[in-house]
């Protein structure tokens, strides 16, 4: 028996020292960027929150394609229009950081088990050149 969970102890070892991912003690991922570019590109069950005020998420910043603007002084009132999604995986960001992490906390509160921060939000994003969309 113990052998069989050797395995999935080395595994979860591993998967917490993966680059670009931390998870420290919150119940969250914090990934850097080109990781929650990957996980857009490699994953359909996707859904991308954009927590700042709605004139930023069309303004000369963009967003990010396919996002959801979810304004973080809206998110109370906004949370019955997501919690469908809360047995997906959530990526979410903004321009401030303690944005971010207020959305993931709220979401975490709110049943979410599958939420992943990008570090430095949306200017970090285009710091490493990817791309944003303005339109609605």
């Amino acid at each position: 028996m113990q052998t069989r969970l050797l395995p999935i102890v080395v595994l979860s070892a591993l998967a917490c020292t993966t680059v670009g991912v931390s998870r420290e003690d919150q119940p969250w991922a914090e990934v850097e960027p080109t990781i929650a570019n990957e996980i857009i590109l490699d994953h359909k069950e996707i859904v991308v929150i954009d927590f700042r005020p709605v004139e930023d998420f069309y303004g000369e910043l963009g967003h990010i394609a396919g996002a959801i603007s979810v304004p973080i002084s809206e998110i109370d009132q906004r949370l019955p229009e997501i919690i469908p999604y809360r047995s997906q995986t959530i990526i979410v960001y903004s321009d401030v950081p303690e944005d971010a992490i207020r959305g993931a906390r709220i979401l975490t509160a709110a049943g979410f088990r599958n939420i992943v921060v990008i570090n430095g939000g949306i200017r970090r994003w285009l710091d490493l050149s990817y791309k944003t969309v303005r339109s609605h």
